[in-house]
């Protein structure tokens, strides 16, 4: 098993879990989430985190692109 820092993506729903994608790139999370987002049958939100489980980004469907958080810019 690896030991190499794994990113994460999280699918939430008004609160609930709908699960966790985990990959070493980040930049694959982000394909990944922003395909998922763009599916009509999509409801919710995706965020992505780093290693250590700290938000990243989130998707804006309505921009349809990823928004860095405030964490992340500083």
């Amino acid at each position: 098993m690896s030991s190499a820092a794994m990113f994460s993506i999280s699918a939430e729903d008004e609160g609930r879990n709908l699960g966790t994608v985990y990959s070493t790139s980040p930049d694959t999370l982000r394909e990944f989430g922003a395909a998922y987002m763009r599916d009509p049958k999509t409801h919710g939100e995706v965020t992505l985190k780093d290693p250590d489980g700290r938000a990243i980004a989130t998707f804006d469907l309505w921009q349809n692109r990823w928004a860095e958080t405030a964490e992340a810019i500083e």
